[in-house]
Parts: C-alpha cells; sequence; structure tokens
C-alpha cells in the first residue's frame, strides 16, 4: 500500500528526457516496469511505474529528448505539451528558463554535470584544459541548447568566434576533422569513440566543462511551476522513490542498464547504445558524477 501512487499521481506520469535514453538518466528509467512498450513513431516508452519490485498502480511514459524534440529545451517542451508532468533539466537552463518558461527543480539525478569537450590528442598533444582550447582558433561545435559555451566565451576561456553550434551527436564531424573540438558526456563519447567508432576507433582526450568552473546540478526532475502544488502529492511520493532508484543503480546498474540497451535497439532513430557503453559509464558515473 505504501508504494500505491493511484490516489496522488496521474494515471500516467509523463517525463520528457533531455536526450536520447541513457544512464544517468537510471533515476527515472529504472522506474520503467516489465511489460513496456515502445513507440519509434514518438520516442517514448510506456509501462508500469514500477518501485521494488511493486508495480504502483499508475503507468510512466519516458520520452526521448535532444533530436527527437528538434533540440528544443525540455523546459520549452514542458510548456508547449501540457501532457507532460516531468522533465529533466539541467540546472543552468532551469535559470535561462526562468523569466518565460519556469520550473521547479525537485531532486537532482546527478550531483555533477558530466559534460566535456573532447578533442584529438594526436592533433592536439599539448592541450589539457578548457582554456588550453582558447589558446587556439580551433572550432569548438557545441548544440544550439547548450549554455556552458556561452559562460566560457565570458569567462574568457574561449573565443565566440569558436563556438558552432551544429553539433547532432553524430560522430561524422569530429570524425572526418579532427582539428575541432567537440561537446560530449564523459560518460559516453570518450568509450564509443575508442571502442565503437569503426572509421575512428582510438583514445580522445577531454576536460570536464565542472573542472572549468562551470558547476551545475545536471539532469534536475523538474515541473512546471504553475503546475507545482497540483503535483506536489505526488512528487511527495514519487521524488523518494526516484531518488533511492538513483542509489541502487550505482551499485546495481546491471537490469536498468539492460532496459536502456533494449530501448535503444529497438529504435534505429537513436545513436547505438551498447551493454559495453552503458556498464563503462555505470563505473564513471559512480566514480565522479
Amino acid at each position: 500500500a505504501e508504494y500505491d501512487l493511484r490516489a496522488v499521481c496521474p494515471g500516467n506520469v509523463v517525463v520528457q528526457l533531455q536526450w536520447q535514453p541513457q544512464s544517468e538518466m537510471a533515476g527515472v528509467i529504472g522506474l520503467l516496469g516489465p511489460g513496456y512498450s515502445i513507440d519509434t513513431d514518438t520516442k517514448a516508452v510506456t509501462g508500469p511505474l514500477a518501485f521494488d519490485g511493486t508495480d504502483t498502480g499508475v503507468d510512466i511514459t519516458l520520452r526521448a529528448g535532444g533530436p527527437a524534440i528538434g533540440f528544443q529545451s525540455v523546459p520549452s517542451a514542458m510548456y508547449a505539451d501540457d501532457t507532460i508532468d516531468l522533465g529533466l533539466v539541467h540546472g543552468d537552463q532551469l535559470i535561462a528558463a526562468a523569466k518565460d518558461q519556469r520550473v521547479v527543480g525537485v531532486t537532482p539525478l546527478l550531483q555533477y554535470n558530466p559534460s566535456i569537450l573532447m578533442w584529438d590528442p594526436e592533433t592536439h598533444p599539448d592541450q589539457t584544459t578548457i582554456a588550453d582550447i582558447g589558446e587556439t582558433d580551433e572550432t569548438v561545435v557545441v548544440s544550439k541548447d547548450q549554455i556552458f559555451p556561452q559562460w566560457l566565451v565570458a569567462k574568457g576561456l574561449l573565443k565566440e568566434s569558436q563556438l558552432d553550434t551544429g553539433y547532432d551527436g553524430a560522430p561524422a564531424r569530429f570524425v572526418g576533422d579532427p582539428s575541432i573540438a567537440q561537446q560530449g558526456f564523459a560518460n559516453s563519447e570518450p568509450y564509443t569513440y575508442e571502442h565503437e567508432t569503426p572509421s575512428w576507433n582510438k583514445p580522445v582526450a577531454y576536460a570536464m566543462v565542472k573542472d572549468a568552473g562551470y558547476d551545475v546540478y545536471a539532469s534536475n526532475v523538474s515541473v512546471r511551476a504553475d503546475r507545482l502544488e497540483e503535483m506536489s502529492p505526488c512528487l511527495t511520493a514519487l521524488v523518494p522513490m526516484i531518488q533511492q532508484t538513483g542509489k541502487d543503480y550505482v551499485n546495481s546498474p546491471d537490469a536498468i542498464n539492460a532496459t536502456i540497451v533494449d530501448w535503444v535497439s529497438n529504435d534505429v532513430g537513436f545513436t547505438p547504445y551498447s551493454a559495453g557503453e552503458a556498464a563503462y559509464s555505470a563505473e564513471l558515473l559512480k566514480a565522479k558524477a
């Protein structure tokens, strides 16, 4: 009875992710119970919302973000679609959206943001920090919704002329032009470029954005400000479940990793996500995030 959410939560809790399903979202993906169904048209998965092996009586729908929503921000998606109950929003995007699309973070999924800038160590053997990139004229490719590149420019660590907001998540540009630097996540690209990118298959070098001083909570489970009161009874019960699920993942990631890999493997529109990458990610997040 203590896990029954039917009296306090929507019959289907809809969560907007900030990218395609990956292990840093384990705290919410881990609530997806067995018997889920995958919708490749909407880039979403729906199934029973389960906690500690128990069906809570409601469903959960997880929707992919990033390319799946045209790279718009999660707050924008939440305000454009009233069916979204919760979204994963980085701390800087919470602030950026505060004027016109205010959302309230109710729990972070990670202590640190695993965002990085990466580069080819053979082309740039002397680079070790983001500030080193700023001493060159190399192009820095990032996605248009990222806020940290402008902060790096404002702090004098990069030059405005270096920024290119054409990043789409694919490795083709980096592989074709190893002179560039590119955004990524410490728990993803360093593994996939070395082990799962046949046209590259060698190490990349990287620096974490947080080590340059841009340290924000990542992947905050958030609710629209105008729905906070309405959702509070649900959040009171659901947030501890999310927190415990994330905590359990640190020491026992295999089951949630299997769910993530299965979802991605059943949708050709996603960038592949292997069991090896999921395992690497879980270890790195445990150590650094």
